[in-house]
């Protein structure tokens, strides 16, 4: 995965406006580059969330990453084009 990805996902986290930042334990990102997944806990670097009852996980390949990063296609264009999956608790967000 291109260090590009984690710098800006950090952020991105610091600045985001949610409610409780501890949900941010509880949030995933999934990137898939070349039939390869890797999972980022997006408030600290524990990676299981098998174990979690409450968690939020979006997956997207690489190239969806930065389209969005550099503002080229909006989140929910991708969402219907099913370019992006969620799956969760997306009340972990608000």
């Amino acid at each position: 995965m291109k260090k590009e990805i984690l710098n800006y996902l950090e952020t991105v986290t610091q600045n985001l406006n949610i409610k409780n930042k501890d949900n941010l334990d509880k949030i995933y990102l999934q990137i898939v580059v070349d039939g390869n997944t890797t999972t980022i806990n997006l408030g600290n670097s524990n990676i299981d969330f098998q174990n979690e009852v409450d968690y939020l996980i979006i997956k997207m390949d690489e190239s969806t990453f930065f389209s969005l990063k550099d503002n080229k296609k909006h989140p929910e264009d991708l969402m219907f084009d099913e370019k992006i999956k969620i799956k969760g608790n997306l009340d972990l967000i608000k």
